[in-house]
């Protein structure tokens, strides 16, 4: 199974939409921007696109109507893998869109099967011109690991990773017999494929797909029972991110033959915080996006699957992590083809700056080469920030990554020390007055955006007591961590 090469995933699914007003759903996908899907009037109209297969979803394009586009105004856009709406994230809300206008909205690599637009509301009427949905199905990362079975009855472990449907592993016939793929490292696996033998087929039933981080077996747990699995069929089976560096197909009991056909480990890297984050660069060429690079996809086999400047000065590239944290380890897969040495020079810079677009932050390390379709780590030693910058200085360079992966995951936590005075008719010395100070304190910070902190006194309030007018006093200087 090759990588993905990003295309509009939604040409090869399947439209539809809450109800039809002559304008059917698939006007969304004729490419013709005079051409629009129409449901009825009625309450929370959607169109939605079964991609048939989980996809990390990019971004989206709409594309509005000619004209009365005001109809789309508030639609949110969903990506998941549940049918219905609500059971889904929020990708965007489409608040404006002039008419006939195309819309990019960043999905972040959101997965799902379904991608949803909704449009809330009564006596509504829900109108697209054109939608495309762009992203990765997720690599295989069976491909890169080490496949090993309890023992070989003349079909090697590794015929389950060639590609070919009509060859098989096989077992001798034995007690509890297992295959096993070891990922190398610590992967959140999503799903696992199984495609079946083309006959006999019946001797994979009652298999167990284990996911975990012991290459024994019932350290790990189960992902799913295969119970039955037509001859030469491929299932998909979800894991829901379970996390592990092994991933082990078992069928316990007596007398019996492990065979496989293929075997698919589709995840990503656990602990990466790249996938999570938002990208951006100095320049594209046609279809290398800035978020290729974080798509878990290394593009060893289809090159394209990688980010690219266009030849400039000083070509960057920049990772918004969302948050700051301390980054111990970034490693960088350099592409597969002709131009491997176009990395060279290139600076590693993390910091919370944006100065000169991130790129007048502290420097982790400098690249002098990787050789073609190589990973190579460097080391960070904790340096903290928020972004990840790449940088090649110079005039006529082009900057290419195929992979960025950044590691340690740890929030960096700050401490702050706020100083209030206010009045209180309230005794503060009182515990259960001061807990409740420290609330409406968290409830005011929260309306103002700031969360996921820990409020506590440094100290007992203290009381200072002032003459303000006869009969009203009391003025308390509190300090507040």
């Amino acid at each position: 199974m090759a990588n993905e090469q990003e295309e509009n995933a939604a040409l090869w699914g399947k439209s539809s939409q809450s109800s039809t007003s002559g304008s059917g759903p698939e006007l969304a996908l004729d490419g013709l921007s005079n051409t629009y899907t129409h449901t009825t009037i009625e309450t929370n109209p959607w169109w939605r696109m079964d991609l048939l297969k989980v996809y990390r979803v990019n971004r989206v394009t709409i594309t509005n109507r000619v004209y009365l586009g005001y109809r789309i105004y508030g639609a949110e856009i969903r990506i998941g893998n549940f049918p219905d709406i609500n059971s889904n994230r929020i990708c965007a809300v489409i608040s404006t869109l002039a008419d006939g206008a195309t819309a990019t909205f960043s999905c972040g690599g959101m997965e799902g099967r379904y991608m949803i637009v909704h449009l809330p509301g009564y006596q509504k009427i829900l109108s697209l011109s054109e939608v495309g949905v762009y992203g990765y199905l997720a690599e295989n990362a069976a491909l890169w690991g080490k496949s090993s079975q309890s023992s070989t009855s003349g079909y090697g472990p590794e015929l389950a990773l060639d590609g070919l449907s009509n060859t098989y592993t096989h077992t001798t016939i034995e007690t509890n017999p297992w295959w096993r793929m070891d990922l190398l490292k610590v992967y959140r696996v999503n799903r696992v494929t199984i495609t079946n033998r083309p006959y006999l087929g019946y001797r994979i039933y009652g298999a167990e797909i284990r996911i975990g981080n012991f290459p024994d077996i019932n350290s790990n747990r189960i992902c799913a029972v295969i119970s039955t699995l037509a001859d030469g069929a491929t299932a998909t089976f979800s894991c829901g991110g379970m996390e592990g560096r092994y991933m082990i197909v078992h069928l316990p009991g007596y007398q019996k033959i492990l065979s496989l056909s293929e075997v698919g480990v589709y995840g990503y890297l656990a602990g990466n915080l790249a996938v999570d984050g938002a990208t951006t660069q100095s320049s594209t060429i046609t279809g290398w996006f800035a978020e290729k690079a974080i798509d878990s996809n290394r593009g060893l086999q289809q090159n394209t699957a990688c980010s690219s400047t266009l030849s400039e000065t000083n070509p960057w590239w920049r990772l918004d992590l969302r948050d700051v944290y301390t980054i111990s380890e970034v490693v960088i897969t350099n592409r597969n083809d002709c131009c491997a040495e176009q990395i060279n020079g290139a600076e590693i810079r993390i910091g919370n700056s944006l100065e000169i677009n991130g790129n007048n932050n502290p420097i982790c390390a400098v690249i002098p080469a990787i050789p073609a379709g190589e990973s190579y780590s460097y080391s960070c030693a904790g340096m903290e920030g928020r972004y990840v910058n790449l940088i090649i200085p110079g005039d006529m360079k082009t900057l290419t990554l195929c992979e960025v992966e950044v590691y340690e995951g740890v929030p960096v936590f700050k401490r702050s020390f706020v100083k209030m005075q206010f009045n209180s008719r309230a005794d503060l010395t009182d515990p259960s007055v001061t807990e409740n100070v420290l609330k409406q304190f968290g409830s005011a910070l929260a309306d103002r955006g700031l969360t996921n902190m820990t409020l506590r006194w440094s100290q007992t309030p203290q009381r200072v007591i002032r003459k303000v007018n006869a009969g009203k006093r009391e003025s308390v200087l509190t300090t507040v961590q």
